[in-house]
């Protein structure tokens, strides 16, 4: 099964890492992998094709992250904790997903990233799953 990419577009990275830990800490989702920086140009044009408008404001940070959370769930979520930044969720049979995919390799991580604890129990069944991401 793929995961749900979200596009989070704000003013500067240290929001959209705030933005990352509030969908983990207060969305419930975790996040799988590394999320990424993507181009403003790229950035624009996932936005268009999802929201189907061309954005009107100018960002300058852009990253990608997989999360665990079908579409629909993960929007709902969204809506409740209001996070510091614009978040675009990407579902896994858009058009849009699969050139994200394709082009995840080339995009350079987020450093300075590290999800918020997670309790002991939920880390132990994560290890014993083995869980495999893209």
């Amino acid at each position: 099964m793929l995961n749900t990419i979200v596009l989070i577009r704000t003013d500067n990275f240290d929001k959209a890492m705030v933005a990352l830990a509030d969908l983990v800490r207060y969305g419930g989702m975790r996040i799988r992998g590394d999320p990424r920086i993507v181009p403003p140009a790229l950035s624009d044009w996932a936005f268009e094709k999802i929201v189907g408008e061309k954005p009107r404001k100018r960002y300058r940070a852009h990253v990608v992250a997989q999360i665990d959370l079908p579409p629909a769930k993960a929007i709902g979520r969204l809506r409740d904790i209001h996070p510091p930044a614009h978040i675009i969720v990407i579902p896994p049979e858009s058009p849009v997903h699969k050139e994200l995919l394709r082009l995840w390799g080339t995009f350079e991580k987020l450093k300075g990233f590290h999800p918020p604890k997670v309790k002991r129990i939920e880390q132990k069944v994560e290890k014993e799953e083995g869980e495999e991401f893209y």
